[in-house]
This record gives structure tokens, C-alpha cells and sequence, in this order.
């Protein structure tokens, strides 16, 4: 008789195991249900594309692509068919594999946020002409986060030379290759503009007029650090 109660009790104990289960299984189908509901279709590009640019020859030669985004991630006006490219030119520059705002292409009636270059808001865009090794040897591209080192000093008097870490985290606008006068790029450094607070604006036009500057590039996601001070004593020490 015991042992008869134990196997009842054991059936009943998986029985609701298995309906608890079942329960959980079908709760999980119905959130990710909305999940997928909640999603919209959205055009992206598969490639950075200067301002001022025609779409149709790069929608014909299938530069954009179409990716799933959650409604809450959506920006103001995202372009969500090609349609909506076709005949159109950019007005800004749109970097890959960002969404795209009609406030981006020509005729749209609609003020871009932060001008041509996007400038994010309390900054401003300031353009450097720089060596291609200073650059991070011409790797740095549009949105990458740079840190900006300055070196001051009489290269005479090394012993009173120092480098600065002068501003940990700088976001690249846009970068522009020289070019001669037959169109093809030259050899001559970079233009980069950079987006920086007032404040960090004026300490780079000093340094680039005193000193010497070099951008060193960030890893995707990992944020600039501010170093001490380096100077001639301290690396021969």
C-alpha cells in the first residue's frame, strides 16, 4: 500500500513538472512572438557614403541592404524602403551600416541634428592637417574615436619637452585625402574633422600651432584614458 501511495505521488510530481514546463515553453513562444512583431524592416548602407552623392548608381549595384531593428531603436525619419532613395542624393555623409534619417539626402525639408557633419550637441567640428603616420598611418575612418596626444617643447632642450594626453576621446567626423590637380589622390597627409567641446577645441588649435599632434586609434566600444605627462627624464629614466 506505501508503496503504491509513492507511485502516485511520484506521477503527480512529474505530471506537474511537465505541465509547468509546457506552461513556461508556451509563455517563451509568446514573448518572443512579440518580440518579432515589434521589429521593423529598415535600409542601411553597406558602405560609408560621401555627401553629396547620387543613390541610383548604388542601388543598382545593391550597396544597401535591409536589417530587422527594434521600434524603440528607430531614429526620427529611418528610411525603410528603397523607394524612398531612388532619385535622391545624400546631403550629409551616411557611414555604413547606420540607418538612414530623410533628413540625410537633399530636398528633405527637414533639418539635419548637428548640420552636415552631425556634430553631436555641446560639440563643435574642427579639421587638422596631419602627416598620414600621425593618423594612425590613414586607418582612421568617419566615427572612429580617436585619443589626441600634443607634444610641446623646444626639440633642442628635450629635457623640458613633454607629451600630453590632450584629449582622451575625440569622435572623427569625416577624413578627406588630398587630391592633385588631376583628381587622384596624392601623398600629402590627411584632413581630419574632429567633434569636440569648446574647450577641447581651443587646446588642440594651440597644440597644432605650438606643438606637434598624433591621433593614437581606439579599439571599437573601449572609451580614451587620460596618461600622465611623459617627459624626456621619464623615458630615459
Amino acid at each position: 500500500m506505501r508503496s503504491r501511495s509513492l507511485v502516485v505521488a511520484a506521477a503527480f510530481v512529474l505530471a506537474t513538472t511537465a505541465t509547468l514546463a509546457v506552461f513556461v515553453y508556451v509563455r517563451g513562444v509568446k514573448a518572443d512572438a512579440r518580440t518579432t512583431g515589434d521589429q521593423v524592416s529598415v535600409i542601411v548602407s553597406k558602405e560609408d557614403i560621401p555627401a553629396g552623392l547620387e543613390l541610383d548608381d548604388l542601388i543598382a549595384d545593391g550597396a544597401f541592404r535591409s536589417v530587422l531593428m527594434s521600434e524603440e531603436s528607430l531614429i526620427g525619419g529611418a528610411i525603410t524602403s528603397l523607394s524612398q532613395l531612388q532619385g535622391r542624393e545624400t546631403a550629409a555623409a551616411i557611414l555604413r551600416g547606420e540607418q538612414i534619417a530623410a533628413a540625410r539626402l537633399k530636398g528633405s525639408g527637414t533639418p539635419l541634428p548637428g548640420g552636415n557633419l552631425g556634430i553631436p550637441e555641446g560639440h563643435q567640428a574642427v579639421s587638422l592637417p596631419l602627416q598620414t603616420p600621425q593618423a594612425a598611418g590613414g586607418a582612421v575612418q568617419a566615427g572612429d574615436h580617436v585619443t589626441i596626444y600634443a607634444t610641446f617643447g623646444n626639440r633642442g632642450q628635450s629635457s623640458v619637452a613633454a607629451t600630453v594626453t590632450l584629449v582622451p576621446d575625440a569622435q572623427i567626423l569625416t577624413i578627406k585625402q588630398p587630391a592633385d590637380e588631376t583628381g587622384d589622390e596624392v601623398d600629402a597627409g590627411i584632413v581630419v574633422t574632429l567633434a569636440l567641446p569648446a574647450k577641447d577645441t581651443q587646446k588642440v588649435v594651440f597644440a597644432h600651432e605650438e606643438g606637434s599632434l598624433w591621433l593614437s586609434l581606439l579599439p571599437p566600444d573601449q572609451e580614451g584614458l587620460a596618461q600622465p605627462p611623459v617627459s624626456f627624464g621619464e623615458v630615459v629614466r
